[in-house]
């Protein structure tokens, strides 16, 4: 595939990512207005709605990270687009922690804290390593 191609595929993805926050934004605000009728207002269709907009939101991260075809472009141009896929998946994370927040508060906490320092230990060790060695005068 030539790098022209995949760029314009590149660019749809970073206009995927602002419909992936969208979706994000609304399955929270749906929590945080029905935080009062919890018991009473759950619908069973919510937890898939949640499902697919966490798997929209995590696994193009990972597809734009270690794909085959994206090594092409380089890492630094793809990085913030990786990571703020991660990122919204990592948001995604909080409407299911109000769900069952009540049930297991420590189990979400540590899970909810985990990975927000594994997202940001991430994207500074990728930042690092792909600006790091780059200017150096005797490799």
């Amino acid at each position: 595939m030539d790098i022209n191609s995949l760029n314009k595929r590149f660019e749809i993805w970073k206009h995927i990512l602002f419909i992936n926050i969208g979706a994000s934004a609304v399955l929270l605000a749906i929590r945080v207005l029905d935080a009062p009728n919890f018991p009473k207002m759950d619908f069973p269709g919510w937890y898939g709605v949640w499902f697919v907009v966490q798997m929209a939101s995590l696994l193009p991260g990972f597809v734009l990270l270690w794909g085959k075809h994206w090594m092409q472009i380089p890492l630094p141009e793809r990085l913030n687009t990786i990571f703020g896929y991660f990122v919204v998946a990592w948001i995604t994370l909080s409407p299911f922690g109000l769900t069952i927040g009540p049930d297991f508060p420590g189990l979400f906490n540590s899970l909810f804290l985990g990975c927000a320092v594994a997202i940001a230990v991430g994207y500074w060790r990728l930042r690092r390593k792909s600006f790091g060695t780059q200017n150096e005068m005797f490799p």
